[in-house]
């Protein structure tokens, strides 16, 4: 009997079905019909992490929602297959909604009951079909859109039928891994100890200080941007990469770099093909792959941000200036981007001497990141760009630090630059630098073993006292030394 018996459905196909077949909308001819559910609609759950909508309130909610991106569940209480999907929707509603919430501020999740009378034109703007369904926007482009005119800023998730799938869709859109594991748990934050949502974040962006890295000195080759003028920028450049950048591989892949620049360029032009086989964050970098940044792969993105924040709270008041020179000369000499180099130049140029402390070089960065935010965002609404993507807002944002900003003007908020500097001096300095445990495997792998025990603050050190010429004599020398000990070993 048992060999005669069909096999049983996958839960997916399982849960299609259902919505097909119990799930469609109600037809306008059964309205009253509707209107008996609607009455019978259980009260709402005031512990629920989901935002329930309705068509009052939609509109107003999104275009205020405190996320860059949001996702809307459209369902019907009556719907078996929704009331099955609650628990999973929920679950991964808990990771984002409300100020406890692992990753806060990130993706905003909220419903709509389409069995309620007062949603059915909501519903029908954004033509719903079946139950459930679940649309992806960022908040504005949701609280004025709709699926009839502008069905291409919108995206329906589908294969999303449990929380582990649905939060795979989420992390495929926005470039980030999330995980249901991700919880900050009572006992750590009685501890002090960093919470979850940061120790993520964090690992996510020492691994985008390495790409951002890695692309960058494939762009700088690729384009053919090195001549006898970009050439002190660059070594200057690299400098501050090998004493302060937060990835242990990078330091080392830049140090082998510069104690072989007297031999790879001492004078014209230098050879590309030798300069594209030294990996500077390991041979798996770049990969292409952006975890906290979205990345197009097509040029610089926010990870070149991130390298230079995180340089700038590991310098030390002496370096500050030289450290601010040598960053405004990378962009000088490396931005193909005309009018994003002379923009970056222009707001440099006017603190030339007032850089004196690294709080000075941390705060300016800071705050010329938010106003070329704000001067895209401003170019994106005049222009329509951008719809489909985040709006791009001044950065932290108060529930990441609520001591950083006083009142409650989103668009001119009030900045406490005492608690913005502590904020950001631990955002991009200690935490990162712990999440480098974390991190991905291969902090040794750079592209020549024989280098691998190159100490970087050392070497850093003699770079910048020493021409390059003795310090690849001083480096050979060691070489030959260890050769020498080894034989009569």
């Amino acid at each position: 009997m048992a060999s005669l018996m069909s096999p049983p459905l996958p839960f997916s196909l399982s849960l299609s079905l259902l919505c097909l077949l119990l799930c469609a909308p109600v037809p306008a001819a059964h309205a009253r019909w509707g209107a008996a559910h609607t009455d019978l609609a259980p009260p709402l759950d005031p512990l629920s992490p989901v935002h329930e909508l309705t068509s009052a309130t939609f509109n107003d909610s999104l275009a205020s929602a405190p996320a860059p991106w949001a996702l809307v569940e459209f369902y019907a209480h009556w719907c078996g297959a929704c009331k099955h999907y609650k628990p999973h929707y929920e679950r991964v509603a808990r990771l984002f909604n409300g100020p406890d919430a692992v990753h806060a501020g990130e993706v905003y999740l909220a419903r709509v009951d389409c069995a309620n009378n007062v949603n059915q034109d909501l519903c029908t703007r954004f033509a719903v079909q079946y139950y459930p369904t679940l649309l992806w926007a960022s908040p504005p482009t949701l609280a004025r859109g709709d699926r009839v005119t502008k069905a291409e800023e919108l995206d329906e998730l589908k294969n999303a039928h449990s929380a582990e799938k649905l939060l795979e869709r989420i992390s495929e859109r926005v470039s980030k891994v999330y995980s249901l594991s991700d919880v900050i748990t009572k006992d750590a934050m009685e501890a002090g100890s960093i919470p979850t949502r940061e120790i993520v974040q964090m690992a996510a962006s020492i691994h985008d200080t390495e790409e951002a890295t890695a692309t960058a000195f494939k762009i700088i080759l690729d384009e053919k941007l090195l001549n006898s003028d970009s050439r002190g920028p660059l070594v200057r450049y690299l400098q501050l990469l090998v004493v302060h950048h937060p990835s242990k591989r990078c330091r080392k892949g830049v140090a082998e770099l510069l104690v072989n620049m007297a031999d790879l360029w001492s004078e014209g032009e230098p050879s590309i093909e030798i300069l594209s086989d030294y990996h500077v964050c390991g041979k798996s970098s770049p990969a292409n792959f952006w975890v906290s940044c979205r990345g197009d792969n097509r040029g610089y993105n926010c990870g070149l941000w991130l390298l230079f924040h995180s340089l700038s709270v590991r310098v030390s008041d002496s370096e500050s200036k030289d450290s601010f020179l040598a960053i405004r000369g990378f962009v000088a000499h490396f931005f193909k981007c005309e009018e994003c180099r002379a923009h970056f130049l222009e707001m440099s140029s006017s603190v030339m001497d007032s850089i004196k402390t690294r709080r000075d070089l941390v705060m300016w960065l800071w705050k010329a990141h938010n106003e070329v935010n704000k001067r895209l965002a401003k170019e994106e609404l005049e222009f329509g760009k951008g719809n489909s993507q985040p709006p791009r807002t001044e950065w932290p944002t108060k529930h990441l630090c609520s001591d950083c900003i006083s009142g409650t003007s989103v668009l001119e908020p009030v900045w406490n630059e005492d608690a913005v500097y502590k904020f950001l001096t631990n955002w991009y300095g200690p935490s990162l630098q712990r999440s480098a445990k974390a991190g991905p495997k291969g902090d040794n792998e750079i592209s020549s073993s024989g280098n691998s025990t190159v100490k970087g603050a050392f070497i850093g050190i003699l770079i910048s006292s020493s021409g390059f010429g003795l310090l690849a004599w001083w480096w050979r020398k060691q070489q030959k030394k260890r050769k020498d000990k080894r034989r009569r070993l």
